[in-house]
């Protein structure tokens, strides 16, 4: 009977974590596909190119001029990426991913 009790919670805690993962990932698939339609339509409106999304590195040189989009905080225990788009001071598109801590309910 024990055995099966611990199976039982070794299970459920599994499924928890796996579920959390899921969500993560369906976060981070969202938050991916807002920014690069507010920026498409951006660079639309402007008649500039789509730019390529580059991972930020740390040291990396952002040259920003204009902001054009910063993805919204995430109520979500754990890190996201975000996206941020951007005007240089050359007028250039840029659109960079970085990882942020979301909002976590627990933590206040």
């Amino acid at each position: 009977m024990k055995t099966t009790r611990s199976a039982i919670a070794v299970f459920m805690l599994f499924s928890v974590l796996s579920t959390d993962a899921l969500s993560s990932v369906q976060i981070n698939e969202d938050l991916e596909q807002s920014a690069r339609q507010a920026t498409g339509r951006y660079a639309q409106s402007v008649k500039k190119p789509m730019p390529e999304l580059e991972d930020y590195t740390y040291g990396m040189n952002l040259d920003v001029g204009k902001l054009v989009y910063v993805s919204p905080n995430v109520r979500y225990c754990g890190n996201v990426k975000s996206m941020m788009a951007y005007e240089d001071s050359k007028g250039e598109l840029h659109m960079v991913r970085y990882l942020v801590k979301g909002e976590c309910v627990n933590s206040r």
